[in-house]
């Protein structure tokens, strides 16, 4: 029983240490905090407060991490419900009231990176998250409550992107698609497709 014990904690100790270590890919903490600066945000809230989110994503309700906000249009044809990516956005902007749970969608001004611009409805139920560059720390933002105005996407870093399959890898250390096995290309950080 005691073996077992301590199998458990060394078990433990070493699932500690490798999510610890993993994490210092994207944020390393020697010299200085560094960051990848392509899912870079500066919120503003109703008060005009401003922060800075590095590696950030949106988190939706039930705690999923993603790449993507959800996004309503409305036409004399009907609505349209899609994912839109967070690296064809520049800003989006707050215009209307929060809704409540369980529709959550707000409406919203977006700025893509292609210069387009167009008004719908952007779900904000979840959150936005990363890392704060002024504590250096994890932050979440909930959409709903927190009184955000607007998001600027700061698009300054690079990502890679798979031929064959399309994937998006914002893990600078892969070289390789993990799916298909075809090299990555390079993109910069301004992507108009």
């Amino acid at each position: 029983m005691f073996t077992d014990m301590k199998r458990i904690i060394f078990l433990t100790i070493c699932l500690i240490l490798h999510f610890t270590l993993a994490g210092q890919d994207i944020v390393s903490f020697s010299d200085g905090l560094e960051y990848d600066p392509f899912y870079g945000m500066l919120i503003t809230d109703s008060e005009g407060s401003v922060y800075t989110i590095s590696n950030g994503f949106y988190q939706n309700s039930e705690g999923e991490l993603k790449y993507f906000v959800w996004f309503r249009r409305g036409t004399d044809q009907g609505l349209a419900e899609y994912p839109l990516d967070l690296y064809k956005i520049r800003r989006l902007t707050l215009t209307g009231d929060y809704e409540i749970p369980p529709d959550g969608y707000t409406p919203c001004e977006v700025e893509l990176t292609s210069g387009n611009s167009f008004e719908g409805f952007l779900d904000t139920s979840g959150y936005l998250a990363g890392m704060d560059e002024d504590f250096g720390s994890f932050v979440r933002i909930y959409l709903q409550y927190n009184g955000v105005k607007s998001i600027e996407f700061l698009h300054q870093g690079t990502y890679s992107r798979c031929p064959f399959c399309g994937a998006l890898f914002y893990n600078r250390n892969y070289e390789i698609c993990p799916f298909d096995e075809t090299p990555l290309i390079p993109q910069n950080g301004s992507v108009k497709d």
